[in-house]
């Protein structure tokens, strides 16, 4: 009777309705934790993956697809390492090209282990160092070095330098183009006046990345502007160039050149009556006058002549408006456009400064930024791209690109403002042709705050320490009261 009864109390107990909702429960927890399973089995063997990150720093632009897409050539991408010591960073992104187009082949190469593989790839006599990254295709090759695919903030000698973007998809899609064309871009920079150079604002390396060659380039010893100059660039001469100089330069320009120039603040005695003639030949001119910036919102820490402008629609400054990048001209002088000017000239300003803005005669002692009588209005164009449509369809256009500021590539600023060297380097891209190229740039690596006012930090505040611990105790409350009556 005893054993009768037993069953009997078990049977009656797996018959309860907690016990049936209790078994239902633990059922669909051992379900949900084998869908997890199962689920992520399944993602383990996709093998594409989604790049979540905030600059999709393991994703390539769509520039580099474009180039990608177009690539015919076969072409070696090499990691220099011994194979599993790679940075797994760099072989990702690198994955990424031999898998967008089968012209390219990845592989990975210990110069220790195969020296007759790393003689080939000597300069200075020196073969590729570990960690660096070998493109080539067929005679053709660049090293990218192993600290060339990050960026490093240098700005504060006290510090050690702060990592501030990864730059590996920049340099590897330069280095693809370089070994893919059949010639490079030159800019020859004009000497002999007192001019800045590439090297001395420090973006030689900036510059060659972008797979230009450099070259100076010192009038009174040719007969010209050397005709395979692509671009000649015009770095804030501190005097004028000669009656025969200016005669070269037109020559040049007229035969369809491209030609940067960046002028700075000059003082009476110094004037540039010759490159002042060729820029007005061209639709434009710039008064000895400097732009104040009465707009808060359009300066840097409120100096009147740190200017931020307004960027205009072109292809050149499109790309920094998509991301968001903003541009610095401290001292700048305005670039008006003539009223009497040839008929078939395109002149479009690029950078400009806000309406509240003026400008203000240069004299050797200033005694006062306000805005007085004889100060013009703004706003003023402070860059301009400058087309002079070529005659006979078959020749180029002549392009011109004017800034009223050459301080703005000072490298105190290009460290800390990449707005300007991007500037620079899309005016030299729209110069050369290639606006499909102009965007491929670092991705950010910088760490962002999050910024709150104090009626933000009160709200949040709450939320969390109130709200959401009330709303889990009610649910809970609730569950509770539920199964009392089960």
């Amino acid at each position: 009777m005893k054993k009768t009864s037993f069953f009997n109390w078990l049977s009656s107990s797996l018959s309860t309705r907690k016990l049936r909702f209790g078994g239902y429960a633990t059922l669909l927890i051992v379900v949900a934790l084998a869908i997890v399973v199962v689920v992520n089995v399944l993602v383990q063997q996709i093998p594409g993956k989604l790049d979540l990150t905030k600059n999709h720093m393991f994703s390539l632009s769509p520039e580099t697809y474009k180039v990608l897409d177009g690539l015919t050539k076969d072409l070696t991408i090499t990691m220099v390492a011994r194979t599993g010591s790679e940075d797994p960073t760099v072989k990702e992104i690198l994955a990424k090209y031999a898998a967008r187009n089968h012209h390219i082949k990845l592989e990975t190469m210990d110069p220790e282990r195969n020296p007759g593989w790393a003689r080939q790839y000597e300069t200075n006599g020196q073969g590729p160092a570990a960690g660096s990254v070998v493109v080539a295709s067929g005679e053709k090759y660049k090293t990218i070095g192993q600290y060339d695919m990050y960026n490093y903030d240098y700005s504060n000698p006290n510090q050690q330098p702060t990592l501030t973007s990864l730059s590996v998809e920049q340099r590897v899609t330069s280095a693809i183009n370089y070994v893919t064309a059949l010639k490079n871009v030159t800019i020859d920079v004009l000497q002999g006046h007192g001019e800045q150079t590439l090297d001395s604002l420090g973006l030689s390396t900036a510059v060659e990345n972008e797979n230009y060659a450099v070259k100076p380039l010192t009038l009174v010893t040719q007969a010209g502007v050397p005709a395979d100059a692509d671009i000649l660039l015009v770095m804030a001469p501190k005097s004028d160039i000669s009656n025969e100089d200016d005669a070269k330069v037109r020559a040049y320009l007229m035969n369809g050149g491209r030609a940067f120039f960046l002028l700075d603040i000059q003082k009476a005695e110094n004037a540039l009556p010759n490159l002042d003639g060729i820029l007005s030949s061209y639709g434009v001119q710039i008064p000895d006058r400097v732009v104040v910036e009465g707009d808060q919102n359009s300066r840097v820490n409120g100096l009147p002549f740190g200017v931020v402008p307004k960027l205009e629609y072109h292809d050149i400054v499109s790309p920094l408006r998509t991301a968001n990048m903003f541009v610095l001209l401290p001292f700048s002088e305005p670039i008006e456009t003539l009223e009497l000017k040839k008929r078939t000239l395109k002149i479009e300003p690029l950078l400009s400064s806000s309406n509240n803005s003026w400008s203000k005669k240069v004299v050797a002692n200033m005694q006062t930024i306000e805005k007085q009588s004889g100060d013009k209005q703004g706003p003023f164009t402070l860059a301009a791209a400058i087309t002079d449509p070529a005659p006979d369809p078959s020749k180029k256009d002549t392009k011109i690109i004017v800034v009223g500021s050459a301080s703005f590539l000072a490298q105190s600023l290009t460290s800390q403002i990449p707005g300007n060297t991007d500037f620079f380097l899309n005016s030299l891209g729209w110069m050369r042709g290639k606006t499909d190229e102009i965007t491929v740039r670092p991705k950010d690596m910088l760490t962002m705050r999050l910024g709150l006012s104090n009626l933000q930090a009160l709200l949040f505040s709450g939320l969390v320490v109130l709200i959401m611990p009330l709303l889990v105790l009610g649910a809970g409350f609730t569950v509770w009261i539920r199964r009392r009556h089960l």
